[in-house]
């Protein structure tokens, strides 16, 4: 059946292989993460095969679907407080920002007989979850005054923390690049590592985990300048793509190719290229551009905005391109393709991250784990 998604395991084995190789050359270790995957057992798998120390990911589901793997498993998305009796049952660690929460896990924890480990959050500047701490640079006068509030906070939540029966303060975490779009630099940690210092000399407790980001941090391993306070990052995107997400940089020892989607003709016909008729706002309430490129043979193939982003899949054959989609619908002009087409045939576009994250989570689309090259 298609649209078909197709994940290689040998792809992302050996991926995993040469990122991990180079972390523990800097004393890092990867959680590997699984959510653009929906959480896929045998890439997960592939991942712990390939050097990874842990699995994350940012929803209950999945980690339930991970159940069998004999590893240590994150949640890393802070926890709802409604699903903190998930979140022990499921998940050895998570992250978190709220002490509410951690108190409500702390009960769940004592109910189910174990203890769970966290890692609190630190909020550098990217402003997505985290207790607010700033980078450790200069600031005005306002956010000064929130940062001496926020390590007020802190010390506030840490001293009720270590006397918690259940839980286990095992490190801090901080994150990037996502809501603020912030790039890691070895200068912003500056406020993470005071936080680490003052865990070990207020509290004499040592941070067995300072995980210092995601996908937008490797870079600071490839070129060797992580700070090396940090011991842990939480990958998904590069293992996967081959691409780091802070400059969008690609690696030649990584692939790129490892989620393929596959999509099938169901009209192939020519036509023009401009619309006929006053031009409104399409399916999604956008008025669209449209250039004039004479008729073209455009391929309609089964597959639309419902499945995936379709502005982040790319068709693997030169001269084909993706000229638009609706819900359901996605069109290819095929004129200049070198092979000609017709309505059954298939199709294959390469997914980056946006791309695979909604295709690999659609209930229209099936998923197989390919081995072969």
């Amino acid at each position: 059946m298609y649209p078909l998604l197709k994940i290689n395991k040998k792809k992302i084995l050996e991926n995993t292989q040469a990122i991990t190789q180079r972390a523990n050359q800097l004393g890092v270790k990867i959680t590997a993460i699984t959510k653009c995957t929906g959480g896929n057992l045998e890439i997960a798998q592939a991942f712990l095969d390939g050097g990874a120390t842990a699995i994350g990911d940012s929803r209950i589901k999945n980690l339930k679907n991970l159940a069998p793997l004999a590893c240590e498993k994150w949640l890393i998305r802070v926890p709802m407080p409604s699903e903190v009796n998930h979140t022990v049952a499921y998940a050895n660690l998570s992250l978190n920002s709220e002490i509410k929460t951690i108190r409500r896990l702390n009960e769940a924890a004592k109910a189910q007989g174990k203890s769970h480990g966290i890692l609190y959050m630190l909020d550098l500047g990217d402003l997505r979850e985290g207790l607010f701490i700033g980078d450790g640079n200069l600031a005005t006068p306002e956010v000064e005054t929130l940062i001496s509030a926020s390590f007020k906070k802190l010390d506030q939540d840490l001293q009720e923390i270590l006397s918690m029966e259940q839980i286990e303060l095992r490190g801090i975490a901080t994150n990037a690049t996502c809501v603020g779009a912030t790039i890691p630099t070895p200068h912003t940690f500056g406020a993470f590592f005071k936080v680490e210092k003052m865990i070990k000399e207020k509290y004499k407790q040592s941070c067995e985990i300072i995980s210092g980001g995601n996908s937008s941090a490797y870079y600071l391993i490839d070129n060797k300048t992580l700070p090396s306070e940090i011991n842990n990052l939480r990958l998904g995107d590069v293992i996967l793509f081959g691409r780091e997400s802070a400059y969008y940089h690609s690696y030649d020892y990584l692939h790129q190719d490892a989620f393929i989607l596959d999509v099938e003709i169901l009209e192939l016909q020519n036509k023009p290229t401009y619309p006929i008729g006053e031009i409104g706002r399409n399916a999604f309430g956008e008025i669209p551009n449209f250039t004039d490129k004479g008729i073209r043979q455009r391929a309609i193939c089964g597959l639309g905005r419902q499945d995936t982003d379709t502005d982040h899949i790319f068709p693997l054959l030169s001269g084909l391109t993706i000229e638009g989609s609706s819900s359901d619908h996605l069109v290819i002009d095929v004129t200049d393709a070198a092979i000609s087409y017709e309505v059954g045939d298939i199709i294959s576009l390469r997914c980056d991250y946006a791309g695979a994250l909604h295709a690999a989570t659609s209930a229209y689309l099936e998923t197989i784990v390919v081995v072969d090259n």
